[in-house]
């Protein structure tokens, strides 16, 4: 084979993989969000027979040869070349697993979602309880396959932030631990306190989903590439280049968790769709990129331009007008501050920026004494809500305050945790940057977030996984990952808030 004879391997082989993606995205949104619950079971087994066939292929002993092949050749073009050493990179976790193994574990994954979703309304650990016993040890099993340097939860951990292991991720957080945690404190004992009671009155769930769309409008969210449904847990999926699909979820006891969810939601959206659209071809550029980097971007727009004043300048006489009696009498820097209030909290998806890392440390630790202290799996819940007592000093009333909050554990996403408190620092470094080049107080107040998203376009979507986070990282702000930015601007700005 010539280059070219392999250049159209891999697109045919790319194009059925995308193909395989495709059918297990599309029935992934739809059993999240309007399947039928009785017809779980027999989806689950289908779909993971459907895994079963996406795998015989990708992992097909003579498609490896050809992958391999391709990395020798001289003349393949760059991008393509990397396209192939990050599908092989992919491939190095499962083109070991036995196939009945993968599709078992497939299978086991999805029952548990289910499992999760059900204790959760019932609020009951019980039902969920044994298929996470089941996944974690059948992940476990699966680690055990892979003949890589370190240890199980090391190789997690890269498989969602590609060079970040237990080292880093403990130095990172040793540093939010030793100078977040006492200002938390601080701001508990000191600081003027803010009450926020007019953000957990009854709001509407019809009328939230109304002045979502004002949100979407303002965002510049574009109906014929991005879909919105409504699940339990609010995600992004692309499907594929022109096809995105998101979700939030309602709250009617708190009118900012539906809308700081879509905002959230709609940065990791952003991202996939403005990647440029050369790497169409290659799937795995366009769709591969790492989570580090994915969450600055949800972060970025939930907090750095959601929680921003100037961002609601124009949009909350909109959310008065849908909620008069609730919010009429409360105003802009009323609720502003109401929506930047710090205090310990049991939900993550809700919990305020100070205190948002604290959530993250506390699933990162449970997650290494799971893989790599061999913690018994008994009583998890408990042992989840002692470490919530321990690190913010409030203990859940209920496991789906506690443990059953976060869909992750029960869908295999363990290693996914940590990444949220890293792109959330990866964020404050970004937006310290795009301040310097752009007004983006002026933007958002004259209706111009387009502005923005060309910046992120330019500077960090249309990369895809081309580049490694690092490296995108010091091409938008000419130095290497700092987390103190991340420090200091969480401690400025509460420190103003609350005048400490």
């Amino acid at each position: 084979m010539n280059t070219n004879d392999y250049v159209k391997f891999y697109q045919d082989y790319e194009e059925m993989c995308a193909a395989y993606q495709l059918a297990n995205s599309i029935i992934y949104f739809d059993k999240t969000t309007i399947a039928p619950k009785a017809g779980a079971a027999m989806r689950n087994k289908l779909t993971s027979i459907l895994e079963g066939e996406s795998f015989s292929y990708m992992t097909d002993p003579k498609n490896l040869e050809k992958l391999e092949a391709m990395l020798k050749l001289d003349d393949l073009d760059d991008i393509t070349k990397e396209s192939v050493r990050q599908r092989l990179r992919l491939l190095r976790d499962i083109r070991i697993i036995p196939k009945a193994e993968y599709v078992a574990y497939q299978n086991l994954i999805a029952d548990s979602s289910v499992a999760w979703e059900e204790a959760k309304q019932k609020k009951d650990y019980a039902i969920f309880e044994p298929y996470l016993k089941k996944t974690i040890q059948a992940l476990k099993k699966l680690l055990s396959y892979r003949a890589e340097n370190g240890t199980p939860y090391d190789m997690l951990l890269d498989d969602y932030e590609p060079g970040m292991n237990i080292k880093k991720y403990d130095a990172f957080f040793a540093k939010i631990k030793q100078e977040l945690l006492p200002f938390i404190q601080k701001i508990g004992k000191e600081g003027k306190q803010i009450d926020d009671s007019a953000m957990h009155q009854h709001f509407d769930a019809e009328k939230q989903a109304a002045f979502i769309e004002v949100v979407k409008e303002y965002l510049h969210f574009d109906a014929s590439k991005c879909y919105m449904g409504v699940s339990m847990h609010p995600y992004t999926m692309k499907v594929g280049p022109g096809d995105t699909r998101l979700t939030t979820a309602y709250d009617e006891d708190f009118i900012t968790s539906s809308i700081f969810s879509i905002i959230h939601e709609y940065g990791h959206a952003l991202y996939g769709m403005q990647v440029d659209s050369e790497y169409d071809n290659t799937h795995v550029l366009g769709e591969n990129m790492s989570m580090g980097i994915h969450e600055s971007q949800s972060r970025m727009l939930e907090n750095y331009i959601g929680r921003n004043r100037s961002f609601w300048v124009n949009n909350y006489p909109a959310l008065q007008e849908l909620f008069p009696q609730e919010l009429g009498k409360v105003d802009l820097d009323s609720f502003m501050k109401q929506i930047n209030i710090s205090h310990p909290s049991l939900i993550r998806t809700d919990a305020d920026e100070l205190t948002y890392p604290i959530h993250i440390l506390i699933r990162y630790e449970l997650e290494k004494a799971i893989f790599n202290e061999d913690m018994p799996l008994d009583h998890l819940d408990q042992i989840w809500a002692d470490k919530y007592e321990e690190y913010l000093g409030i203990r859940p009333a209920n496991p789906a305050e506690g443990i059953l909050q976060d869909m992750h554990w029960g869908s295999g996403q363990i290693g996914y945790f940590p990444t949220y408190a890293l792109g959330s620092a990866f964020s404050a470094q970004f937006y310290h940057q795009m301040m310097k080049d752009l007004d983006v107080d002026s933007l958002l107040a004259q209706n111009h977030f387009e502005v923005i998203a060309k910046w992120l376009h330019d500077n960090i979507h249309k990369y895809g996984s081309y580049l490694p986070s690092e490296e995108i990282l010091k091409r938008v702000t000419g130095e290497p990952f700092n987390p103190q930015y991340y420090i200091d601007y969480l401690i400025q700005k509460y420190s103003s808030i609350y005048q400490v």
